[in-house]
């Protein structure tokens, strides 16, 4: 089962949210008399399995389910027929709360120009954010060139702490995962064991510098322990990590913690 959070695409552009990963089998192009852009459907998984990299096949989701709790990491897998080549993607998910984040991409090139099927997954980052607490019923709604084409709901329920002990085995099988690190790192701090998060959280950059959603995690148990310095130097270390379809809402995450610590 993929856990991972591994960074495996970069897209077009990202207005505010989270990554993809794109799945994209190189099948001949359907008859130009087939309609364009035709959404399967949304998929909601607690994880994915995929036959490759980018254009390496169709994404398996695995545990089917539309019911998460808040140490879980769900994922999104938004299966599409005929493609259109650099058609729009929109994802817009919206919590309890209201709109919490949008995805925008565009399809990649395909040497036919359409692409027979493809699959968009996105794994949902709301562990380790400011999100983490909003239970409740969430949507994921798709629009292709603006226009919507469909939604999906999934519900997000507090946690017990047995989730920690799953997660813990997890991590016990794959010591070298920086992303579960994170995760677990993420999940005490959720169920309030700070302490026990901070490591875990260090141990994730350690195995991977290079990714600014541990560091905005860990900046956020340092801001809740009263360490604002220590807190400020995560920030600004997210704030510096580029290169990620993921850039921009990390940066906005760190800005308004930035924001918030600057002001007391």
């Amino acid at each position: 089962m993929a856990f991972s959070i591994r960074r495996t695409a970069t897209l077009a552009a990202a207005v505010l949210g989270l990554v993809l990963t794109l799945q994209g089998p190189a099948s001949p192009a359907s008859p130009p008399s087939t309609p364009s852009n035709q959404l399967v459907g949304v998929i909601m998984a607690e994880g994915i399995k995929s036959s490759g990299l980018f254009g390496g096949g169709e994404v398996t989701p695995v545990g089917l389910t539309t019911n998460f709790v808040n140490t879980d990491l769900p994922y999104a897998v938004v299966r599409v027929k005929t493609l259109v080549s650099n058609t729009t993607v929109t994802l817009r998910v919206t919590g309890p709360a209201g709109p919490a984040f949008t995805i925008e991409a565009r399809a990649p090139r395909h040497k036919n120009d359409v692409w027979q099927s493809f699959d968009f997954a996105l794994p949902l980052y709301i562990l380790g954010t400011d999100l983490e607490n909003d239970t409740g019923t969430w949507t994921l709604e798709v629009l292709f060139n603006g226009q919507s084409a469909t939604a999906a709901s999934f519900t997000w329920q507090a946690a017990s702490p047995i989730a920690l002990a799953k997660i813990k085995d997890l991590v016990d099988r794959s010591p070298m995962d920086a992303d579960l690190h994170w995760r677990y790192g993420a999940a005490l701090a959720l169920l309030h064991h700070d302490q026990e998060a901070i490591p875990e959280l260090q141990s994730a950059m350690q195995l991977d510098r290079n990714y600014a959603l541990y560091y905005i995690t860990l900046g956020r148990v340092y801001e809740r322990e009263g360490r604002p310095q220590d807190a400020i130097r995560s920030f600004q270390t997210a704030l510096s990590i580029h290169g990620s379809a993921y850039d921009a809402v990390y940066s906005g995450w760190a800005r308004e913690h930035l924001a918030r610590l600057h002001a007391r």
